[in-house]
């Protein structure tokens, strides 16, 4: 999908110089996976203690995110 925004040129090098990916696009594509995979992780981490956590569950879930970023990629 094509998209207009408007970020800063120092932004796009940094995401650029950190992915390396040769695409503008796929830089700022990966940049924003990682932000919502890290979103995610501080929420979930945020319930520490509020939740019994069932580990196996957990190991699921992190093979099938895995999976799912590997597809992506």
């Amino acid at each position: 999908m094509r998209t207009t925004l408007n970020i800063s040129e120092n932004i796009i090098r940094e995401v650029e110089r950190l992915y390396k990916t040769g695409s503008r696009s796929k830089s700022v594509e990966n940049a924003l996976e990682d932000a919502i995979r890290l979103k995610k992780i501080k929420a979930f981490m945020a319930l520490k203690g509020n939740l019994d956590i069932d580990e196996e569950s957990v190991k699921r879930f992190r093979e099938a995110e895995l999976k799912e970023n590997e597809d992506h990629s």
